[in-house]
């Protein structure tokens, strides 16, 4: 809500009427963070074919379910091309970076020349993205990530807050660096790492 809020009072192009949230695990009618829930993901679609300038934004994803986001998206069938790329205007980003559909950049985020920032990533306050900076679609960037220049970051992967991560490093697809870990190693898919230097701990299954 913050970020449509932002963009709403900041920005003087585009203007969004919130109608309400979709939550599997909230009952309809009820509230969450001052906004009515309508239903389950399920109700995105009909919401969709109801009134074609309805958007939808990706708020989902945390530690526990980051790899799951495409996943739960299209088995409750929601057409990925129907969510909003919201981008916070105080965020600053390079003339020539590309910004996927579906996308959201919170406040303080500075991405710089020759980044491309995939689908649906979510790059929350206060992250850094240097120079030829990748990012795939599903990707979570916690508040306050530097990723230095020419980073790639695989799909459907989550960096914790404070992850400091060194120049040409490769994060693989739903891998996940724990909070302020300081990665100088490449990570392999599904793989999960914390600590200074960061280490192995885990793989996804």
């Amino acid at each position: 809500m913050s970020l449509i809020e932002a963009c709403n009072q900041l920005n003087d192009v585009q203007r969004y009427e919130v109608r309400g949230l979709l939550d599997d695990g909230a009952e309809a009618g009820s509230y969450r963070f001052g906004v009515k829930v309508l239903g389950g993901l399920d109700q995105g679609a009909e919401l969709c074919a109801q009134d074609p300038d309805v958007s939808l934004v990706d708020c989902m994803g945390s530690p526990d379910n980051y790899t799951r986001r495409k996943v739960v998206l299209t088995d409750a069938g929601l057409d990925l091309g129907r969510f909003a790329t919201l981008i916070h205007p105080h965020a600053s980003v390079a003339f020539d970076a590309q910004i996927g559909s579906g996308s959201l950049i919170f406040a303080n985020v500075s991405i710089l020349s020759d980044v491309v920032v995939g689908s649906h990533v979510t790059i929350l306050a206060n992250c850094v993205l240097n120079h030829g900076v990748r990012v795939a679609d599903f990707a979570i960037l916690a508040s306050n990530v530097c990723l230095s220049g020419d980073v790639v970051v695989g799909s459907a992967s989550y960096l914790g807050c404070g992850v400091n991560v060194k120049g040409r490093i490769k994060i693989g697809a739903g891998a996940l660096a724990g909070l302020g870990s300081a990665v100088i190693r490449d990570i392999a898919d599904g793989e999960t790492v914390v600590g200074v230097p960061a280490r192995p701990i885990a793989r996804v299954k």
